[in-house]
């Protein structure tokens, strides 16, 4: 919550210049491009559903039981309205009650999710810088010409993210648990054994979702799975973002739909901020603030980013909560057994850590 009031306290402080400016653009804004919009959110989470199911494989064979889209759309409820993304860990639990494999499998498979998002949304932001400093006259190319080395070094700056983020993504995919294990601790040798392997075996349990995937060809299919989740989630920005009539700020198609893609990058990699349930805050500090970077007023990025907000968290919460009332599962019910799926995981790692302490003090 604390984190949420800070984001949003920078929000309304540094981005809006005139509260009653946005109540205009509120008013002057054509919501009904929020309807057709939806049907590109809801294309975006058929795609999840599809590359889950891809994850899902090693654990449920060629196909599950029940539908996945129904957990889909109960995660992101979940996330919508419990804070620290517990509704991961929500997701996996409901899948657990109806396919019958382990909450931790199905909650590792949500972590290389997590995983390839980042990447997937990183090489998209690097496609429309390189677009936009090759060869349009946009914000991006106007930039270039005042970096040292023009766009090769602009190029190079865009991609680096992408490249990093795969490579660590990679290697932790590829390389076997054990031989983690050891790197970590030739990394941490200084530190003593005890908090050592507090440390390693806490680490092992974040990267332990992404060992689903052992092969470079399966990551690379992750990944291009995760590119049409989030072309149509950026689609259904783009379409609200011609109610605000933002593509009249742009002087090409191509440099609105960069801004989008800016937008969108922006405001879901804020999710990684700690906030409230729901990412309020960081995503529309973010996503408003990389509006005003490429020329859009502060007003019109401030109100944009709160609809846009809005439209990704009311429609799929009001869906998650009728699913779980046809369903006949209760929330609550729902967030006590992820609780204490989390509880007996802690506990694992806890006696596993003792369990290496005192082997690690039985060496000479």
């Amino acid at each position: 919550m604390l984190g949420s009031a800070a984001f949003l306290g920078i929000f309304f402080f540094a981005i809006i210049d005139d509260f009653d400016q946005v109540v205009d653009v509120f008013a002057s804004a054509n919501y009904i491009y929020a309807i057709p919009s939806l049907a590109f959110y809801t294309l975006a989470l058929w795609f999840r559903t599809i590359r889950w199911r891809y994850l899902l494989k090693p654990f449920t064979g060629e196909s599950t039981r029940r539908a996945l889209f129904p957990v889909v759309v109960v995660g992101y409820m979940a996330n919508n309205l419990i804070p620290l993304r517990i509704g991961e860990l929500m997701r996996a639990y409901y899948l657990s009650l109806r396919e019958g494999i382990s909450t931790m499998a199905g909650f590792g498979t949500v972590a290389l999710e997590r995983a390839s998002d980042v990447i997937a949304l990183l090489l998209l932001v690097a496609i429309a810088a390189i677009v936009g400093a090759i060869g349009f006259q946009t914000t991006v190319s106007g930039v270039a010409e005042h970096v040292p080395g023009g766009v090769a070094v602009l190029t190079i700056g865009a991609l680096l993210p992408f490249v990093a983020v795969f490579a660590v993504v990679a290697y932790v995919v590829v390389m076997s648990p054990e031989s983690m294990r050891r790197l970590m601790g030739g990394m941490l040798f200084m530190i003593p054994p005890r908090i050592r392997v507090r440390i390693i075996n806490l680490a092992m349990n974040l990267i332990e979702g992404l060992t689903v995937i052992r092969t470079w060809q399966g990551l690379l299919k992750v990944i291009a799975l995760s590119l049409p989740v989030w072309i149509a989630e950026i689609t259904m920005y783009y379409v609200i973002a011609l109610g605000f009539d933002i593509r009249s700020e742009f002087g090409s198609q191509i440099e609105f739909i960069a801004a989008i893609v800016a937008f969108g990058a922006a405001a879901n990699l804020a999710g990684i901020l700690p906030s409230s349930a729901g990412s309020l805050g960081p995503f529309e500090l973010l996503g408003a603030a990389a509006l005003t970077t490429l020329g859009i007023d502060g007003d019109v990025a401030a109100a944009y980013a709160l609809t846009v907000h809005m439209v990704l968290w009311a429609p799929v919460t009001i869906a998650g909560a009728i699913i779980l009332f046809f369903d006949r599962t209760s929330f609550v019910n729902l967030a006590r057994g992820a609780r204490s799926v989390r509880g007996r995981r802690r506990d694992s790692a806890s006696n596993a850590s003792h369990v290496s302490e005192n082997s690690a003090e039985l060496k000479p």
